[in-house]
């Protein structure tokens, strides 16, 4: 294609690398050592968790819910018993100082109760309220309805199988995970980038 002046137009390729195949590319030419699989992989993963948060956001919106929150009213309804703030804590992932304001925005709608810890007076354990059980009768069905849709172009092998090796990299990201402070690692030293002088 030629523009008005003569010169020709550049060509847009056919086929544009993605963008996360242009940085992984970059990083390539940086330090050739790094395994540019694994920052195609975070990146799949922090664009697929943002796209699963986003759809579980728009179904909660309407009942004034967020998605921890569910997940405290899921696990209470199906524990057998009551639970200690930290038993909660650990089974939906959500740090004690976070928990406490979770719990307090679901108690002022009589959705969980604290009751006293029958081994421990100074502690109290939660529950599920009747108000949030019966929310959960009637939310539910439609939630896995909505659930098996988000995930209705992986077959069911498929699903089994990421299920396994997310398993495997939470497994890993628990074993190898290190105290981070401003991005660099405290006990390994950073990478040198390909022309950088060690100091």
């Amino acid at each position: 294609m030629i523009k008005s002046g003569g010169d020709p137009m550049p060509r847009r390729p056919r086929n544009p690398r993605s963008i996360a195949e242009e940085i992984a590319r970059a990083a390539d030419r940086e330090d050739p050592g790094f395994d540019t699989a694994v920052l195609g992989l975070t990146l799949a993963l922090f664009r697929t968790a943002t796209a699963f948060e986003r759809a579980h956001v728009s179904e909660l919106l309407p009942h004034d819910l967020n998605i921890s929150q569910l997940n405290i009213l899921t696990v209470l309804d199906r524990a057998s018993e009551p639970l200690t703030m930290g038993a909660l804590g650990q089974a939906v992932s959500v740090l004690p100082a976070n928990l406490t304001g979770v719990v307090d925005g679901l108690a002022r709608r009589g959705y969980v109760e604290r009751i006293t810890n029958p081994d421990d007076r100074r502690s109290f354990l939660i529950r599920i309220g009747k108000p949030g059980r019966a929310f959960l009768r009637k939310f539910l069905p439609g939630h896995w309805a909505y659930l098996q849709t988000l995930m209705s172009d992986l077959t069911p092998p498929q699903k089994r199988q990421l299920q396994t090796l997310l398993g495997k990299f939470y497994d890993s990201i628990e074993q190898n995970c290190q105290t981070v402070t401003n991005g660099a690692d405290l006990k390994r030293p950073r990478p040198r980038l390909r022309g950088q002088v060690s100091s």
